[in-house]
């Protein structure tokens, strides 16, 4: 229901005219409620009562009607209430207008009636109970209830009648008084709602402030007094992301750093040698001097290429899908065989016939890199005629990528530091930045795998990439 607000409202006057609405709906159904039941009790009550007042007045009338003259002009007799003058209490003369009854003899005849009670007859001659409309003499209309009972002894029909307006009067009462405590009662409860709410909302209030006070470089987690349970997704959750905000901050200062450092050094090399173009006298010399400028705008280049890529690796930028990883490598391989054969080196590739449709949940792009600089690192660091080989295996959760060289090798104790960003091992003859295994190695945690190096059969370097084969949870 929160989805549904403008952003301007606020939860507390949301939550107050909420509350505030159900209590009142809940009063509201409250009265009715009483006052149906109250009406449905009333009625069996009065009912009970108005049939036990008939067989009273059924007993006292009998012989008070045996001696009335039927044929006399002087009918009906007419029993008026009580006295107004001496009565003290109004509303006994008040309830007493509004019961009335009516004897009648088996020809249809008005004998005996009381003050109240009209001309008309009050209901048919049927016993049991009954609802009529009669009309005063003011011209109003009103409903009465009606019990009828015949006199089997002295053979004449009575009605006894009351107006339903009592029953109504008294269903209101009785309503009215559960009506009224509550609606006594809502300044109270908006006043306690406002302080509850004021309450309830104070840790989020906290929060509000506890952020809005830090500093722009305070990234440290939220500390709060005291978190209900509801805020502490919310406050975990910006904890979370201050530390992942810490941590991006950090790798991209340290980023930063190191590619200051490390620019520094070829763009003075590409500034001496674009100084030893300008300066040349001779043909020969300016194009030796423009080919190794060409080289540092190379390498600067693919430095550049590999910290974009480093920066871009976050599993919120970069989408993961199920791929296959063999015509992968085949492609790829195809691509740097014209570089490979340049140097006269020999390249192949294994892979079981099982394992050509393997797949695995990763990212195209990164994986493509990956393998591109596996070779290409390898490629660099064997000699002219040596020997490359790539192969892809499996055991019983990852696919094992593996690259071999015939090289020179990285000795056992400086294995480690394959993965640091800059490092290269062959200083002299690496032509790299030293960032071609860290990239990998990013690569390969991207893809929650494992990145390992060992001696190789070839007598240069074995690289071995581990990667989680990819599960199908629909199945």
């Amino acid at each position: 229901m929160l989805e549904g607000l403008k952003v301007n409202t606020s939860i507390r006057r949301f939550l107050l005219i909420s509350i505030l609405s159900f209590t009142t709906l809940y009063i509201g159904a409250t009265y009715y409620i009483s006052r149906h039941q109250a009406v449905h009790e009333i009625e069996e009550l009065f009912d009970a009562q108005l049939a036990q007042s008939s067989y009273i007045l059924l007993n006292l009338l009998g012989d008070s009607v045996a001696t009335i003259d039927q044929r006399s002009k002087h009918l009906p007799v007419v029993y008026y209430g009580l006295n107004e003058t001496r009565v003290a209490d109004k509303n006994t003369l008040l309830y007493q207008k509004k019961v009335a009854y009516q004897v009648w003899n088996k020809q249809g005849k008005l004998l005996v009636k009381s003050g109240s009670a009209p001309a008309s007859n009050f209901a048919a001659f049927r016993e049991g109970f009954s609802s009529t409309l009669v009309s005063s003499m003011d011209g109003n209309s009103e409903n009465w209830r009606v019990f009828s009972l015949y006199d089997e002894d002295w053979d004449f029909w009575l009605h006894v009648a009351e107006s339903e307006s009592i029953r109504e009067e008294l269903a209101q009462g009785i309503s009215g008084q559960t009506l009224k405590p509550g609606l006594l009662m809502l300044p109270l409860v908006l006043l306690s709602l406002i302080v509850i709410i004021r309450m309830g909302l104070k840790p989020l209030v906290q929060l509000a402030k506890s952020i809005k006070s830090r500093e722009a470089n305070n990234l440290s987690a939220i500390q709060l007094g005291h978190t209900p349970s509801e805020m502490k997704p919310v406050v975990q959750s910006l904890n979370d992301l201050f530390t992942r905000l810490e941590e991006a901050i950090k790798r991209e200062q340290r980023l930063t750093a190191d590619a200051a450092h490390e620019l520094r050094t070829p763009l003075a090399v590409i500034m001496i040698h674009a100084q030893n173009a300008i300066n040349a006298t001779d043909g020969q010399d300016r194009n030796l001097a423009l080919g190794e400028l060409e080289k540092g705008v190379t390498r600067i280049s693919r430095l550049l290429e590999q910290l974009l890529t480093l920066s871009k690796i976050s599993p919120d930028t970069i989408p993961l899908e199920p791929l296959i990883l063999y015509p992968l490598c085949q492609e790829i391989l195809a691509q740097m065989a014209p570089k490979v054969l340049a140097k006269h080196q020999d390249m192949s590739m294994k892979c079981p016939s099982s394992i050509k449709t393997m797949k695995l949940n990763g990212s195209g792009f990164l994986l493509e890199i990956l393998i591109r600089n596996l070779i290409d690192n390898a490629s660099q660091y064997t000699p002219q005629k040596g020997r490359l080989e790539l192969s892809i295996t499996q055991n019983e959760s990852d696919i094992i990528l593996s690259v071999q060289d015939s090289g020179p090798g990285v000795p056992l104790d400086q294995v480690d530091k394959l993965t640091d960003r800059f490092y290269r091992q062959h200083q002299q003859t690496g032509l790299g930045a030293g960032l071609g295994l860290a990239l990998v190695n990013s690569i390969v945690v991207f893809h929650g795998g494992e990145l390992a190096f060992k001696a190789s059969q070839l007598g240069g370097l074995w690289v071995e990439v581990r990667l989680p084969i990819f599960k199908d949870d629909k199945r």
